[in-house]
């Protein structure tokens, strides 16, 4: 019997997966790399998929990445609708339960993507803000629904949905490395501040402008523009693969009657945009999301909304003072 108990007890323990002491992390952009970051502190380094200026809407995988997804523990992403290339990896990893895509998670606020380039007035009047945005509560939802609403995956740009992604991940993290947790615990205590005292200094920063117009290159802005009352004339583009036609641009220049800023970003062409800038006074600026020129690490995160306020209040100022 007490042979048996042990063949039991050691074929139990073999087949169960096992963590390694020191935490293998994978996080697949860089403001999931931040947050991961900021909370694992000193017990670990998680490793980057997408860095420098790359777009998780073109990346390919390498070889070394792969090496790091089958060797991970946890693996933190947004999900397929803004990294695609991560989609059949995902369901090859090593241990099944690595995989944590954020946008599942408890506590989102999610925006229905937006379709067309030009959205006109009904955005920053509030009629349409309540049928746009969804108290995301069950990770579980039917495939009924996931059919019915596509929803935009940047999410992190509203800061209180930064908050439920720093709870989350302290989560995920003490559940697979309990000895772990408090550290965890104490670091995302502290990330949560940063976060809130952030959002205050960016609702300052940015009041002055919530009927200055401008045009973004990428409709990758919405959570950011919605949270601190920005009135933006549309996107060059939905999707940024798909090149816009003549129609597009033409709606889009005759919505920017006069000066306005335009925002072009560090991964994608801007070339296109000089159409819109054929009025004399119109301003080329840039915004990045992933802030990929921002060096790596718990501060990236912070820093990169600090850019995106700055690069938007600096253009409008420039251009109000110049009408």
């Amino acid at each position: 019997m007490r042979a048996y108990l042990l063949a039991f007890t050691l074929a139990f323990f073999s087949a169960a997966p096992s963590f390694a002491d020191t935490p293998r992390v994978v996080a697949s952009i860089k403001p999931v790399h931040s947050l991961v970051a900021s909370i694992m502190g000193d017990t670990g380094d998680p490793t980057l998929l997408v860095s420098g200026g790359a777009s998780p809407h073109t990346f390919s995988l390498k070889p070394s990445h792969a090496t790091a997804l089958n060797n991970a523990d946890l693996v933190f992403w947004i999900g397929p609708d803004l990294e695609g290339f991560l989609a059949n990896p995902m369901k090859n990893l090593v241990h099944d339960s690595a995989s944590v895509p954020l946008m599942a998670v408890d506590g989102l606020k999610l925006l229905e993507a937006r379709e067309g380039g030009v959205w006109g007035d009904h955005l920053h009047n509030g009629e349409h803000d309540d049928e746009h945005q969804d108290e995301h509560h069950d990770q579980h939802q039917g495939d009924e629904e996931d059919e019915e609403h596509s929803f935009d995956p940047h999410l992190w740009l509203d800061l209180d949905n930064t908050i439920a992604l720093t709870n989350a991940i302290e989560q995920r993290l003490s559940d697979t490395y309990p000895g772990l947790g408090p550290t965890f615990s104490d670091n995302a205590d502290t990330l949560r501040t940063q976060l809130t005292t952030l959002d205050l200094e960016l609702k300052e920063q940015l009041a002055a402008f919530s009927t200055e117009p401008y045009f973004v290159f990428h409709d990758a802005y919405q959570y950011f523009e919605k949270r601190y009352g920005l009135s933006p004339l549309g996107a060059v583009t939905a999707n940024p693969d798909v090149r816009p036609g003549a129609r597009r641009m033409s709606e889009l220049k005759e919505a920017g009657q006069g000066p306005v800023c335009v925002f072009a970003e560090p991964q994608f062409e801007p070339r296109i945009l000089r159409v819109l800038m054929d009025d004399e006074g119109a301003r080329l600026s840039y915004l990045d999301p992933l802030g990929s020129s921002i060096p790596t690490g718990p501060d990236h995160f912070v820093a990169t909304l600090r850019a995106l306020a700055t690069s938007i209040s600096d253009c409008l100022t420039a251009n109000a003072n110049a009408q």
